[in-house]
């Protein structure tokens, strides 16, 4: 224990007991960290440096830029080296600034060697720990400290992810502007389906199960094939929603979902087995391929997500509109909802690279029908997952990789189940993402 520590937590004991017992108990020996020294001295964890090693001012200065100009009440969720803080309390504007600690460790090792004294005395300062616990974080508007979402701890992952959700807002709504040309050609391209097509909205007064089995592809729906081939064969089965990925693992093993679900322009006729569709239906958004629309053999209904791009579509066809915020998942689990199911249970809806592969069946299998563009798709998602430089808590609490946009549509899953609490949401599998929300059920 430092003088430094000493000396800083005498003031947090006094402001924040709590969290003053919780440093007192705080070790830090298993941390890599390290003094930098450049035109400024930082410290380096784990190869993250907590700051600029060479204009630390001007680092929390634009930090602070990104607020709007008449904020008052605000957020800092991280502490860098402090200097965020130091200078918002410069500044009489800011009225009240909560400090937000991702990783108490990390917290009780700058401690232990920087003084930090000044902004932790300060009338204004609000210090938490484990904001994430609170149900209605994150606040806006905030300021995050981007090592401090890189270094936090596994309590804080999914408040991590809706920071960073909101930071990359702008460049993931790039590929969904209202007057995009290729998305207004496609709906050109497909206006005589959007025109003729049933609405999905007639499902709910036919469709109607209390029960509801939504299946992605990811990889733990291998673990569920012979459950789902069995239970398939009863007459008093629940409804059975698929993503599209998930369609030619499903027939392969004899399994033929009552509702596959695709929203994507990007899937092609190589990633749905078109000839094996008959009886099957499809709910689709006006993006998708219209050569997959042509060759789907059983009913077509169509639907909207609840972006503005379907706004002016909606006005002149009106369609039954899903909620739907990156994956196809999205939509699949809020037409199960849609059609009064009060229990649903995910198979497959893993959000992340579990047993080392992206998807279900895909990798283990390879098709004659467009093979070029199909061992393409499949490579391509082979690297990705050796490429994954993010993680995720699984149900066994271990981190496994996944990627940003899987983070971000497991997020997003997380905030529409907490807006749901009249449907029961049951997980398959322990190998994938932990949902936020659901509990487990043990199919075998």
């Amino acid at each position: 224990m430092t003088e430094l520590f000493i000396a800083n937590l005498k003031i947090i004991s006094k402001k924040w007991p709590d969290i003053a017992s919780r440093l007192k108990t705080t070790t830090f020996e298993n941390i890599e960290a390290f003094l930098i020294q450049g035109y400024n001295q930082t410290i380096s964890v784990s190869g993250i440096q907590l700051s600029s090693r060479h204009n630390r001012l001007a680092e929390a200065q634009l930090f602070i830029s990104t607020l709007p100009i008449d904020a008052s009440h605000i957020t800092v969720y991280g502490v860098g080296m402090g200097d965020v803080p130091s200078l918002l309390i410069d500044n009489p504007q800011y009225l009240s600034i909560d400090v937000c600690i991702l990783n108490i460790s990390i917290f009780a090792l700058l401690i232990s060697y920087t003084d930090q004294s000044e902004w932790l005395s300060h009338p204004n300062i609000n210090l938490n720990v484990l904001p994430s616990e609170k149900l209605n974080f994150p606040h806006f508007p905030n300021i995050a400290i981007t090592p401090d979402l890189t270094l936090v701890s596994d309590d804080n992952a999914a408040l991590r992810d809706l920071l960073v959700m909101e930071l990359n807002l702008d460049f993931s709504n790039q590929r969904h502007k209202s007057d995009d040309p290729a998305v207004l050609k496609r709906f050109d391209d497909n206006q005589r389906y959007i025109t003729h097509d049933l609405d999905a909205a007639s499902l709910i007064n036919s469709h109607c199960n209390d029960k509801a089995i939504v299946i992605g592809s990811g990889p733990s729906l291998e673990e569920h094939y012979d459950y789902l081939k069995q239970m398939s064969l009863s007459t008093q089965r629940p409804l059975i929603i698929a993503a599209d990925t998930a369609l030619r693992g499903l027939l392969h093993n004899s399994i033929k979902p009552d509702f596959v679900i695709c929203i994507d322009g990007l899937i092609g006729e190589y990633h749905l087995p078109l000839a094996l569709t008959h009886d099957i239906n499809l709910v689709y958004f006006p993006r998708v391929d219209p050569i997959v629309l042509n060759a789907w053999l059983g009913q077509r209904y169509t639907a909207y997500g609840g972006s503005n791009i379907y706004d002016t579509l909606a006005s002149s066809y009106p369609k039954l509109r899903l909620f739907t915020n990156g994956s196809v998942i999205h939509p699949a689990i809020d037409l199960a909802v849609k059609l009064k199911a009060k229990e649903i249970t995910l198979l497959g809806c893993d959000f992340c690279y579990c047993n080392n592969k992206s998807h279900a069946f895909w990798n283990d299998h390879k098709f004659a029908q467009n093979e070029a563009k199909e061992q393409i798709w499949v490579k391509t998602v082979i690297q990705k997952v050796k490429e994954a430089k993010h993680w995720v808590l699984n149900g066994k609490g271990q981190r496994v990789a996944t990627d940003l946009n899987l983070r971000a549509y497991l997020r997003h899953l997380e905030l529409y189940i907490a807006k749901h609490p009249e449907v029961k949401f049951y997980q398959a599998s322990l190998s994938g993402a932990k949902i936020s929300g659901s509990q487990y059920k043990d199919l075998i």
